[in-house]
């Protein structure tokens, strides 16, 4: 008589994925729309001096990154130089108390802000109220971590009235280092008294990407229409819009 096979062993099933137990929202481009404004701004500086804003540089390196506006003023310098020709007015023009300096830049870029950083510019981004709703409906903690100053962050909040939606803001004067350190996204999760590996965090810049990642929360993209070209390859979703967050399925990607 022969034997009966042995029957082989069933292969393990992979468990669902585990919803995410707290939320961190970036603040400038997530929640409101200060990206156009930014970039309006910038590109008003640039277009002062006869140059045109190099919009993926911008993007790339600018775009969520206080840090980057130096690297922005070098590249506007480089162009008025480099259409000037070399000479030796345009090297001093560079130092300190130049009319082309760092700081003179600074603080005409500032003034812009001024014209373009105003309700009637700055937009609640699409899906943003009706999300905080459902979140504060499941009864999940949510944070914003930005970049940006918290008082800044405070303000828009209460300006669109969802301050009420968030329990904690970090920003980037609350922290030693600014994105893309890992600091503010830490600091979030300590406060919402949730481990990093059971937050999620939904960023439009490739700089909150990187910070998200190395906190070693799961991040989800959500490019703005300035940045949609970038390589966003390094988040572990990207939705269109936080309209398309599904809550009934980990770990909401999508509808």
């Amino acid at each position: 008589m022969t034997d009966s096979p042995t029957p082989s062993p069933e292969t393990p099933r992979p468990s669902a994925p585990r919803p995410p137990e707290a939320v961190v929202f970036d603040h400038d481009g997530i929640l409101v729309d200060t990206i156009r404004p930014d970039y309006l701004a910038c590109s008003a500086l640039f277009e002062e001096h006869g140059a045109t804003l190099p919009a993926r540089m911008w993007a790339q390196e600018v775009c969520g990154r206080p840090d980057g506006y130096p690297r922005l003023f070098d590249v506007l310098l480089g162009s008025v130089g480099a259409a000037a020709g070399p000479g030796p007015s345009d090297v001093a023009d560079r130092g300190a108390t130049g009319p082309r300096s760092h700081a003179a830049l600074q603080e005409r870029l500032s003034q812009l802000w001024e014209r373009f950083m105003t309700p009637e510019h700055v937009r609640l981004l699409p899906g943003v109220r009706e999300l905080l709703t459902r979140l504060r409906a499941a009864g999940l903690p949510v944070a914003v971590a930005s970049a940006a100053d918290a008082e800044w962050v405070r303000r828009w909040l209460g300006h669109f009235g969802i301050a009420e939606y968030v329990d904690t803001v970090v920003g980037g004067d609350e922290v030693p280092h600014r994105k893309p350190d890992p600091a503010v996204y830490l600091a979030a999760a300590a406060r919402l008294g949730v481990p990093p590996a059971r937050c999620v965090a939904f960023e439009d810049s490739l700089t909150g990407v990187a910070a998200a990642r190395a906190a070693g929360i799961t991040v989800t993209a959500v490019p703005t229409a300035l940045t949609r070209s970038l390589d966003y390859s390094a988040a572990d979703h990207v939705l269109p819009g936080l309209w398309a967050v599904d809550l009934t399925r980990a770990p909401w990607t999508t509808r």
